[in-house]
């Protein structure tokens, strides 16, 4: 079926069903939450950044075949729980760390950094109710002294008589420096009725990550899919670039290879026995590629490749449709760099165009943050030095800004609501911001119409109030978290980050988890908000291309250096800047910050923009186009759009002030 016609059926059967397109929303919506669980705390409280979040909860999955009295929830500090719905209790299923001497299972399980680092995800196989089979994925440090497999005796009913490792997938890097690898292990428990493990694991592939952020991260298998089924049973991985995509050497690429797994959706068989006349064994033997994958026949490709050119997609979610289509959609959240957090619709072979593209617009070292080309193509990139003609990108059906009015760091996921709690979320796409804890929706009729391959067609996104921010900030300081404000930064949210997840039971009900916290919370009902509608992505919003020009940069600053306009650029400093570079733009160092990603790059912080030394050039004009395009790759959000270029020239003469009162 094609997109076009599905969007056709699918908007036929919401006017069979509905009568009208128009749901005639209240002017604003709020979530009602309930606690629901808090995690055993697992934090660090020696520091001030992510690592004294009180639990690392980044997923929780409801038990297929249970009989609904089981949630697995993963911290990612190490453990594996089981969580008793009747009792809210939380039974420790596996440990996964055992790096310093820790009692769990992996000696060089790594956890201590920020971000997706440690047990970072696990899924049940669709048929876990009949053969006990889930997958988990956690990160290694190679460099760790100590054996790659699992110890024996931390489980007991764990029989590790058939365990071996296996070569990590190579990734293309300089000076051979490799700091984590991501490992897949399938576990296989002889009787999934009780609160232990026993039986097997085996090791289905290792990857290497140049650097300790965005790893292969993600797993999904088709709900859709039933025995029988070309999709029964066949996994898809969303794997992140590993940060290769914001370096200035060969690595920048990485997404656009089809030479590595890094910034792509893979796709693979993990069962040996299952499609065996429709697929072929991986080069290491632990697993089997799909023969329709779409990269099968090209030489020098990873079969695995599914779709590519993505920096972080580490959330997959379906949605498979009204009855009795139910024609299955897969979507990513993707995190993005300088500027637009995405909302993908991942179709075969497709090309998502990052680094080179960032949301609706262009990115590159030179120009940073630009308008898409009129003729918008990228290379087919087989290797650093192997192309292959030319792909038009795919773009996202939601985007939203790294911006305090309306936006936010790192989209965090979302489902779309099939539950019977709040009918008026009913087909809608519920999503958030990591940092932020900021909460939109969208329809799922305009999601997939915006999925038609122009740039200018997004899908309007609509906040939702829910104080989560406030409320986690509450249950921190009651549950012990050092500190007056919330752990970690960010350059949107500023000091403190809610650290949001999303979970949906299999009624279809939604969850609410915070790291920062270390709560679980049930979406319970909607009330009407308080606050005027917001609507990001609006249609009328400017479009990728409708990226205002540099203008005067060619010229001195054509804003007069007075003390309105110092005061001007002050107020444009104060919301935009001050949460990088400091209250008096002396510079996160001076200041007391430290943005977590850059300090695990080893990067530089955000400098100090009153003394001597310019790194990107001293005019105004040259000031004006940083500002303006931003630095990719770096996380120095270009403003075009956002900030009017007056105010941009106002923010200019406040630095100067800053300078010569040095």
């Amino acid at each position: 079926m094609t997109p076009a016609l599905r969007r056709l059926l699918t908007l036929s059967l919401t006017l069979a069903t509905t009568g009208s397109l128009d749901l005639r929303e209240p002017p604003s919506l709020a979530l009602e939450l309930e606690d629901y669980a808090a995690l055993p705390i697992t934090a660090d409280n020696t520091n001030s950044n992510t690592r004294s979040e009180l639990a690392r909860v980044n997923n929780m999955r409801e038990e297929p075949g249970g009989g609904g009295r089981r949630f697995f929830v993963n911290d990612l500090n190490g453990p594996l729980y089981v969580l008793d719905k009747r009792t809210k209790s939380f039974t420790t299923y596996l440990d996964f760390n055992g790096a310093g001497g820790r009692p769990g299972l992996f000696p060089k399980f790594t956890f201590q950094q920020n971000f997706a680092i440690g047990l970072t995800n696990f899924v049940f196989d669709p048929d876990y109710a009949h053969n006990g089979v889930f997958y988990t994925l956690h990160t290694e440090d190679p460099a760790i002294d100590a054996p790659a497999a699992p110890k024996s005796g931390v489980v007991p009913g764990l029989d590790l008589s058939g365990y071996t490792t296996t070569p990590a997938i190579q990734t293309p890097t300089v000076n051979g420096r490799i700091e984590r690898e991501a490992v897949l292990i399938e576990w296989r428990d002889r009787d999934p009725s009780n609160d232990t493990f026993e039986g097997t694991a085996r090791e289905l592939l290792r990857l290497q990550l140049p650097l300790p952020i965005h790893p292969l991260g993600e797993m999904t298998f088709n709900p859709a899919a039933r025995p029988g089924d070309a999709d029964w049973r066949v996994m898809y991985l969303g794997s992140g670039d590993a940060g290769s995509g914001e370096q200035r050497d060969s690595r920048r690429l990485n997404p656009q290879r089809l030479d590595t797994f890094v910034g792509k959706i893979l796709r693979i068989i993990p069962d040996l026995s299952a499609h065996p006349t429709t697929s072929t064994v991986s080069e290491n033997g632990r697993y089997r590629v799909p023969n329709d994958n779409p990269f099968g026949n090209v030489h020098g490709a990873r079969k695995e490749i599914w779709a590519y050119g993505l920096r972080n997609p580490h959330r997959l979610i379906w949605d498979v449709g009204p009855a009795p289509l139910r024609t299955p959609t897969l979507l990513a959240f993707d995190i993005g760099l300088s500027a637009w957090e995405a909302v993908l619709v991942i179709h075969k072979g497709a090309n998502y165009g990052y680094p080179l593209r960032e949301g609706t617009q262009s990115m590159s070292d030179a120009n940073g943050m630009g308008p898409l080309p009129e003729h918008d193509m990228i290379p087919v990139r087989i290797s650093d030095s192997v192309r292959r003609g030319e792909v038009r990108p795919t773009y996202p059906v939601i985007q939203y800004p790294h911006s305090r009015e309306g936006g936010g760091d790192a989209i965090a996921g979302g489902f779309v609501y099939s539950g019977k709690l709040i009918p008026l979320l009913r087909n809608k796409l519920v999503f958030g911001d990591i940092t932020t804890g900021r909460i939109w929706y969208a329809t799922m009729a305009d999601v997939l119409a915006a999925d038609d391959g122009d740039p200018t067609t997004l899908a309007p996104i609509h906040e939702v109030e829910s104080e989560l921010r406030r409320i986690t900030e509450d249950t921190y300081r009651r549950r012990g978290g050092a500190g007056q404000g919330l752990p970690g930064f960010g350059v949107v949210s500023g000091r403190g980050r809610v650290d949001l997840r999303f979970a949906q039971d299999q009624d279809g009900e939604l969850y609410v988890l915070t790291k920062s916290d270390g709560m679980i919370r049930r979406v319970v009902g909607v009330r009407a908000g308080t606050s005027a509608p917001v609507a990001a992505n609006d249609r009328s919003a400017p479009s990728g291309r409708d990226v205002t020009s540099l203008g005067a940069t060619a010229r001195g600053n054509p804003v007069a250096f007075t003390p309105a306009s110092i005061a001007a650029g002050k107020r444009v400093y104060d919301a935009n800047c001050a949460a990088c570079h400091g209250d008096r733009a002396q510079g996160a160092v001076e200041a007391g910050i430290t943005i977590s990603i850059i300090e695990e790059q080893r990067g530089k912080q955000p400098p100090d923009l009153t003394d001597e030394q310019w790194d990107h050039g001293s005019t105004d004009a040259d000031i004006f186009r940083v500002i303006k395009r931003g630095l990719p790759p770096s996380m120095m959000a270009g403003f075009d759009g956002r900030i009017p270029d007056r105010e941009i020239w106002n923010l200019i003469n406040y630095l100067r002030s800053l300078r010569s009162a040095r």
